[in-house]
């Protein structure tokens, strides 16, 4: 069993890369907004684009560097 798993993981390597750093990233977006939002108090708009827009960029930097994309 333990062997399928692997097999699985090695054959859909690109899946799991994406997996792991769409739920790393979401969850780093959502620690920063409450970051700045309830505890900088700073408006939920400039918040959100300053955010959303950095993990973009980090999201991309992530990726190359773990060869998603290429």
């Amino acid at each position: 069993m333990r062997e399928r798993i692997n097999n699985a993981i090695r054959n859909n390597r690109s899946f799991v890369t994406y997996t792991w750093v769409g739920i790393f990233m979401m969850i780093l977006q959502i620690i920063s907004l409450y970051l700045f939002i309830d505890l900088l108090k700073i408006p939920t708009i400039i918040s959100s684009i300053v955010i959303v827009g950095g993990i973009f960029i980090f999201k991309f930097i992530i990726y190359k560097w773990t060869g998603f994309t290429r």
